[in-house]
């Protein structure tokens, strides 16, 4: 997901706030047109809404929305929505399909080595098709690495407008799942991964010890973000 920063003007009206046992809820009005006319959309206009829920992990004073990933976002509307006359709409949900067994059979494999196996291999990446649900590729990626470890999937030899999944190994010691791209050439700051705007990854499990960064994920054959996917 994309960082945020507070809007010059707070255009909100408490009324309610609490945090307990894991769970967060808030109640708060704003006006339909404000002033801000920079920052705020006007709630009589149509929109597509944004579903989102994350950690805390920046430590920053006050806390921000930080960035997140599809394990914390349920979804985006399915159609625009105009806030100040819409209905109830069920958040539409893409379930993740089941976890392959850690004895599963990857038809194929890359390897840094030919003499190599997954758990002594300095890259080893294998993908599958999902038992449960053949429109999901199973993929397991494991590496000798401190930062993260990733496959890109490129329209020719090189790096640019390539479609990318990796696992990142974060400051508190965990593994974040990341659904990414390489920017094109033409772009100013080339060859770096930007998050997708959509997060097309069911993380299974992930994990970081003694150099080693192993993550298990599913992806749709084909997703909704023909843009970055």
């Amino acid at each position: 997901g994309h960082s945020n920063v507070r809007d010059t003007i707070q255009n909100v009206c408490p009324h309610s706030a609490s945090y307990s046992n894991g769970r967060i809820q808030c109640v708060f009005s704003r006006q339909i047109i404000t002033s801000d006319m920079a920052q705020d959309v006007p709630m009589n206009g149509s929109y597509y809404l944004l579903y989102g829920r994350g950690e805390n992990t920046t430590g920053s004073s006050p806390p921000l929305l930080t960035p997140h990933g599809a394990q914390l976002t349920p979804s985006i509307s399915e159609n625009p929505i105009e806030p100040d006359t819409a209905s109830n709409e069920p958040i539409p949900t893409h379930p993740c399909p089941s976890s392959p067994s850690p004895s599963a059979v990857y038809r194929f494999t890359a390897t840094s080595s030919s003499d190599c196996v997954q758990s002594s291999c300095d890259y080893f990446l294998g993908i599958r098709t999902n038992d449960n649900d053949p429109t999901y590729l199973d993929f397991v990626l494991e590496g000798s690495a401190t930062g993260w470890i990733g496959v890109g999937f490129a329209p020719n030899p090189a790096m640019a407008s390539a479609d990318v999944l990796g696992c990142v190994v974060q400051i508190s010691g965990g593994v974040a799942i990341v659904d990414a791209w390489n920017v094109p050439a033409t772009s100013e700051v080339q060859n770096n991964d930007v998050r997708d705007d959509i997060q097309n990854v069911c993380p299974h499990s992930a994990s970081y010890s003694n150099g080693r960064i192993q993550c298990v994920f599913s992806r749709q054959i084909i997703t909704n973000d023909t843009a970055q996917d």
